[in-house]
């Protein structure tokens, strides 16, 4: 808002413009005027004031409707519109205010009434400016959060001996919970993971980096996926556990050359283990969220990966993704897709699969893909 602030008038009667603006000018406001509807809308879309003064009876166009094409246009700034009327007749006051006014005035106009009307639909304009900057401020900061969430995923490494890994993850907001991660090993295996933070946006992308960090410092000590999830498990809770905050995580370590896979899992979706026939029969895993409670056991299992088979990991955001109807993509339409599909790879199609299918609906909830399959 300027300072002093600028109040447009408009009113077709001399005297009435000259008392509101001797009344305005003498608290230190900027005033400017128009004589009928047509030059004060079109007054008001080039100068935009702070603030317009509105009679209703004018000549050309009535004050309704510059009201209402003022506040139909998108392309112009918020203005508090104050009406003014001679009748006492409530209609055209409602009338008023249905068409977008903010405030209301009737003839003869009490000078302190009007005064004070102004001062706080100015009030008004201050606060609405704040916050469109801020918001703005805000939209700035988190998008930088977005490019530098995305420095925490991994450059995938190129396997040998036939073995291939995918990743993608899609946050619901500028950041999301949702992570993944691929941690190449000495011995020529690799740690690979898919994990979901509680929640979504800024908090949730605040834990889950610290859970990044978290996993591949204990890496370098501890290779066992079981035990590795137990450190990390005690570290989580030691971190969130009086925010609430927790996470969910499927951990994998996988050697290329022979295809064998050691399996860990807390809390998490079963990754889909995706056979010639069909889908496979994975054991099941057992283990609770990180971050739940300390000292927590979990599972290890071992499958065999064959050529041509792939495993598939995702978060809740996939079977929970909605569309337009509301309705939840879901684990029938995914595994229908697995069936129906060729592969290897996966996850691309479904990647594709669950954006077509929610169509112009905005994605409630973070969504995360890793696949790994041998030709």
């Amino acid at each position: 808002m300027r300072t002093p602030p600028l109040i447009l008038i408009v009113d077709d009667n001399p005297a009435n413009v000259e008392i509101f603006q001797m009344r305005l000018a003498a608290n230190n406001y900027e005033i400017i005027t128009a004589t009928d509807g047509e030059m004060g809308l079109a007054t008001a879309r080039e100068k935009q004031p702070d603030l317009i003064l509105l009679d209703i009876m004018m000549p050309k166009m009535n004050g309704i409707e510059v009201c209402r094409r003022i506040k139909e246009d998108p392309s112009l700034p918020f203005m508090p519109i104050i009406i003014v009327t001679a009748k006492a007749d409530s209609k055209d006051i409602v009338a008023g205010l249905e068409a977008g006014a903010d405030e209301y005035l009737t003839k003869p106009v009490d000078q302190a009434a009007l005064v004070a009307r102004v001062k706080s639909m100015l009030r008004i304009k201050t606060l609405h400016d704040t916050v469109l900057e801020q918001s703005a401020q805000l939209k700035v900061q988190l998008e930088t959060a977005t490019m530098i969430q995305s420095l925490f995923w991994p450059t995938l490494p190129d396997l040998k001996a036939g073995g291939h890994i995918w990743a993608v993850s899609v946050p619901a907001a500028y950041v999301g919970g949702d992570l993944y991660d691929v941690i190449p090993l000495p011995d020529g295996s690799l740690l690979a993971y898919v994990a979901d933070v509680s929640d979504k946006g800024v908090p949730a992308a605040l834990i889950m980096a610290a859970l990044s960090t978290k996993i591949r410092s204990e890496t370098q000590n501890e290779s066992e996926v079981d035990k590795l999830l137990e450190t990390v498990n005690n570290s989580l809770h030691s971190l969130t556990s009086e925010e609430g905050f927790f996470a969910t995580i499927v951990l994998s370590r996988y050697w290329p050359r022979s295809g064998k896979m050691q399996l860990t899992l807390g809390g998490h979706l079963q990754p889909l283990w995706i056979v010639e026939s069909g889908i496979g029969n994975l054991p099941q895993l057992k283990g609770i969220s990180l971050g739940i409670t300390p000292n927590v056991h979990y599972e290890k299992k071992e499958i065999l990966l064959s050529p041509g088979e792939s495993v598939l990991f995702f978060t809740d955001g996939v079977v929970e993704a909605e569309n337009e109807n509301n309705e939840l993509f879901g684990n029938d339409r995914l595994i229908g897709y697995i069936k129906e599909a060729k592969g290897p790879p996966w996850g691309k199609g479904l990647l594709d699969l669950i954006s077509q299918w929610r169509g112009a609906a905005s994605a409630n909830d973070d969504l995360t893909l890793l696949e790994i399959w041998r030709d």
